[in-house]
């Protein structure tokens, strides 16, 4: 009986070469690998060229660590038929077996179990008591498969150490690849090495395994291994080792001249000694080597294909005929599948194996059943390139028959990749079932990806009926949405639209309407074509088809004339939708609809909007759909901000992050954290705003078809600008606005970033651009953050011509919230903003106004970040207006918003309220001393106090080379000639300030 510490069949191989020259790797992994209780995984990538060794490298790890009590998984990529999480479901195969013999399978597996049904579809069958996996968006699904796969990995390290073994993940699937990221950028605890090998040398290499190299090499805690060709004194090792001779100079000889001729490759290095050997050119007597050929004459083959041609030459026809059909097959190939499809009989099946075997081209594996496999893919690879395409495709037809005889259900994908090689000769029919019926075991498994490849080999092969060939396109629609591929989404479900017109069939239109509209929804496209294909399927649905799809399609139409601007439309079509609902007592449907009512906000009250979102929990609630009541708890938080109750939207928040992490949504957990980081930045929680934007940024990337980069973009930007570290992200907003793709929609953010770092002359000069430009262009993304950051600006630069273009636009906002897109941010009341372009107009008694009601909505709210600001901006007006009582209630408040930013940590605004404080002190009337500006006086205060230029930057969020900028206009202004001049030009006119 096998037991835990058994190597798996591929690894227990044993070669009849020497191993050498890769010590130092062979100890980095030892080292590597966890063995103490409490110690966490560990992840190694090794890389190489083709034949460099890396499977070598890995068997003798692997039976040094089983030797050692180690438990060994092991999985391997197809580099013919890759199959959803393929290597993931061998590995994981073998502790599936384990825990099946335990006393509780299930607890054994770990929590979550059930949803390893997606890896191995038999487990379900095999151990009993699984919960089905859960139904719910591809992100949550995958999410959760993850979460699954970790746990029982965890479990397994727990008991013992684990070696887990991934070859070949260059040719990896999507799933395969974006487990393995999950595997290596997740925290867990567990005695586990995960070693992934991977060549580095593909030209060209599929954009899923670059993500994933670049994402991993990131990481801190993933170990990054090359290995390098042998060296020539490695090779002579080899040669004394493999001949069993003493070391001399013939040896070093041949080794050198074996080094010029294979570059150092092992596998060269392997297959040009075998020649020697089988050749006879090199003798071994009395422990010496002798050639029998001089060197010069020695050659090798230029490439693997020349090696194979040669060996092939000197077998037996029929022995090259059993190994061109096992190249077809693939990297293995069983005894049963290439009996059947040889059509030899057994004694003549037999001789020909042994022959392979002997070749050097194949070896038997290990275990129960009678496996082999090539020695390497080049040699397979070698083996079929030689094949004409004819001959292909009937070698291709006899392996297709032959599995279809042997295991039809558990070999789809590899019937559906030989069958579809072979339409020429065997017709298309089988190829189109098989690829239909692959796709969808695709999707069960999560592998969208690998779905979409196959129903479009099917649709390629010539799906003739209409009917079907639509239904197959909207498979093939949903397929790609599901896999983030929108806009190949939305071609196949325009496709299927067009055939559905010409069969009159108003079903088939109204669910490619229907899917063509979810597929742009969450990766933000707004689509005109969406809404014309939902209008044009409403009444092609004839009354005898479904209702229910008529209220799927009437909430589709709402939700994208909402999106697209067209409210007042989008508000009726949404009423007939939830009329229509109520009256079928569709209640899942009804759930849906209102829990998209919050599109309907500036056409519906708030008040309304909320109340239907409320139905909407409450009703997903009773029908225990998750997925609904997160929707309809997302869309509750921005709700509760916009109608200034942050109380309630805190509540929210917190309760949506707990049931984003019951239910394991990726993307209502991005949500839920991106929330929190707004919230906690209105609060003046600095760091946690920060720690909740990362959170959000790394769930983002856990969801495919949406780029969230804006968000956190955003979220950085203010998180920054409030600490006083803009200058850190100077450079990359100024990249972001030269090269947006819509007319530099981040400009209004790069003149506030300028702006506040006292780039004075570069923000006048943007901000007289977008002036000039006019700021319409803004209204199709960031509208309401473009209106705040060049409000912030106009007030910072007192640009009057910005000011007028700003303040009707933003007027319409006075007593409510700013608000950043769906609560990506928020910058408290909206008055606050009309205030500081009031003043800057002149208009000192509006902006007093302004500045009031800003002050009480954002204390009731307690934003005590804002609190802070209006604060500020009230007591630079109050200065400046300078009525009776003006002064004492500026020095109030300046005193509150410095203590506020003193405890927030907000370092920029207490720099700017110390400089208000200087200001005051000096004679407002005739303004600052020899025409300094506010933030020259500012710094020439900080001079006085001894800052170098590098303190006065870190103080100021500025460079260190504005700061000299700024000294060397004060030391011209004052006519000073040094900055000891300049300390006592400041002391005597009252610009030096500590405190308030």
């Amino acid at each position: 009986m096998r037991t835990a510490t058994d190597l798996p069949d591929p690894l227990r191989l044993a070669s009849t070469f020497p191993f050498v020259g890769r010590t130092a790797e062979l100890e980095l992994l030892h080292a590597l690998m966890p063995t103490a209780a409490g110690e966490p995984r560990r992840v190694a990538l090794l890389a190489g060229e083709p034949g460099c060794g890396k499977s070598r490298l890995v068997r003798e790890l692997a039976g040094a660590l089983a030797g050692r009590g180690t438990l060994v998984l092991y999985g391997a990529c197809d580099a013919v038929v890759p199959t959803p999480y393929g290597p993931f479901a061998e590995a994981l195969e073998r502790l599936v077996r384990l825990a099946e013999e335990a006393a509780d399978p299930v607890a054994e597996l770990g929590p979550g179990a059930g949803e390893l049904t997606r890896l191995l579809p038999d487990l379900a069958a095999r151990v009993r008591g699984l919960a089905a996996p859960a139904v719910a968006d591809p992100d949550t699904e995958r999410h959760r498969l993850h979460t699954a796969v970790t746990a029982l990995l965890a479990n397994a390290g727990r008991r013992q150490p684990v070696l887990l073994v991934l070859e070949d993940c260059h040719w990896a699937d999507a799933g395969t690849l974006l487990l393995l990221r999950h595997l290596a950028r997740t925290s867990w605890g567990g005695r586990v090495l995960l070693l992934s090998t991977f060549r580095d040398t593909e030209v060209d290499p599929p954009r899923e395994l670059s993500e994933t190299l670049a994402d991993l090499r990131r990481s801190d805690d993933v170990v990054r291994m090359r290995l390098d060709a042998l060296s020539a004194g490695e090779i002579a090792d080899f040669v004394e080792r493999a001949a069993g001779c003493e070391p001399d100079a013939a040896v070093a000889e041949l080794a050198a001249a074996i080094h010029d001729l294979t570059d150092g490759n092992a596998f060269l290095v392997c297959e040009l000694w075998r020649a020697l050997v089988e050749t006879a050119t090199v003798v071994v007597g009395d422990g010496r080597l002798a050639l029998v050929r001089p060197l010069h004459e020695l050659t090798t083959p230029t490439s693997v294909r020349e090696v194979v041609s040669q060996r092939l030459a000197r077998l037996h026809p029929r022995t090259r005929d059993l190994l061109e059909l096992a190249a077809t097959i693939g990297p293995e190939f069983e005894l049963g599948v290439i009996r059947s499809a040889a059509g030899l009989d057994e004694r003549e099946l037999l001789a020909a194996l042994e022959e392979t075997v002997a070749s050097g081209m194949v070896e038997e594996l290990p275990g129960p059943r009678l496996v082999c496999r090539f020695t390497h893919e080049l040699v397979r690879r070698a083996v079929v390139d030689r094949l004409s395409h004819a001959h292909r495709a009937e070698l291709h037809l006899r392996v297709g028959e032959a599995l279809a005889a042997a295991a039809p259900e558990r070999s789809l994908a590899d019937l559906a990749h030989h069958f579809s090689a072979a339409a020429p000769l065997g017709g298309s029919e089988r190829a189109i079932d098989y690829n239909v019926r692959a796709a969808r075991a695709a999707s069960a498994a999560l592998a969208f990806d690998e779905a979409a490849a196959r129903l479009r080999t099917a649709i390629a092969l010539g799906v003739d009926d209409p009917r079907e060939r639509a239904e197959t396109l909207i498979e093939l629609g949903t397929a790609d949405h599901r896999a983030g591929n929108a806009a190949a989404a939305f071609e196949a479900f325009a496709a299927a639209a067009a055939i559905a017109r010409e069969l009159g069939s108003g079903e088939l239109l109204a669910r490619a309407a229907v899917g063509y509209e979810d597929a742009g929804w969450r990766p933000g496209i707004v689509s005109r074509e969406a809404s014309e294909l939902l209008e044009e399927a409403i009444p092609a649905l004839g009354a005898d088809d479904s209702p229910e799809l008529r209220v799927r399609l009437l909430a589709a139409l709402a939700r994208t004339l909402d999106r697209q601007g067209d409210r007042s439309r989008g508000a009726v079509v949404r009423g007939n939708a939830i009329e229509l609902a109520r009256s079928l007592d569709d209640r899942s449907g009804l759930a849906k609809v209102l829990a998209r009512s919050y599109w309907a906000r500036g056409m519906s009250p708030l008040e309304e909007i909320l109340a239907m979102l409320s139905e909407a929990k409450e009703l997903a609630e009773e029908l225990e759909d998750a997925e609904t009541r997160t929707e309809a708890m997302a869309w509750r938080v921005p709700t509760f901000v916009s109608l200034c109750d942050l109380d309630a939207a805190r509540r929210e928040q917190t309760a949506l992050l707990q049931m984003s992490e019951r239910t394991a949504q990726p993307f209502m957990h991005h949500v839920a954290e991106h929330y929190g980081s707004a919230i906690a930045l209105c609060d003046g929680r600095l760091a946690e705003a920060e720690a909740m934007a990362e959170r959000s940024h790394e769930w983002s990337r856990l969801l495919t078809g949406r780029d969230a980069s804006g968000t956190y973009g955003i979220q950085m930007f203010s998180i920054r600008r409030e600490q006083g570290r803009l200058a850190e992200l100077a450079p990359a907003v100024r990249i972001l606005a030269g090269q947006s793709e819509r007319e530099g929609l981040w400009r209004p953010g790069l003149v506030a970033v300028l702006a506040a770092l006292g780039m004075e002359r570069e923000a006048r000069r943007e901000l007289a651009r977008i002036a000039g430009d006019g700021i319409g262009h803004f209204r199709a993304s960031l509208w309401t953050a473009t209106l705040a950051y060049l409000a912030d600006a106009a007030s910072m630069l007192g640009d009057e011509r910005t000011a007028a273009l700003v303040y009707p636009e933003l007027e319409p906002l006075a007593g409510a919230n700013v608000m950043i897109g769906h609560l990506v941010s928020c910058y408290g009341a909206a008055d606050r903003y009309l205030g500081m372009l009031a003043a800057t107009l002149g208009e000192h008694e509006r902006a007093a106004d302004h500045f009031e009601q800003a002050l009480a909505l954002n204390r009731r709210m307690a934003m005590q970040t804002w609190v802070a600001h209006t604060a500020y901006e009230y007591a630079r007006l109050l200065q400046r207006r300078e009525r009776g009582g003006d002064r004492a209630q500026a020095q109030a408040l300046a005193g509150e918003a410095a203590a506020l930013a003193e405890r927030i940590g907000m370092r920029d605004l207490l720099a700017r309220v110390r400089a208000l404080g200087a200001t005051a002190a000096h004679d407002g009337r005739a303004g600052l001393p020899n025409g300094l500006s506010p933030r020259e006086a500012q710094i020439l205060g900080l001079v006085a106090r001894g800052l170098s230029n590098k303190e006065i930057g870190g103080t100021l969020a500025i460079s260190e080379h504005t700061a000299a900028n700024h000294i060397r206009s004060i030391l011209r202004k004052t006519d000073c000639a040094n900055r000891t001049e300049a300390a006592s030009f400041a002391h005597r006119h009252g610009l030096v300030v500590t405190t308030i």
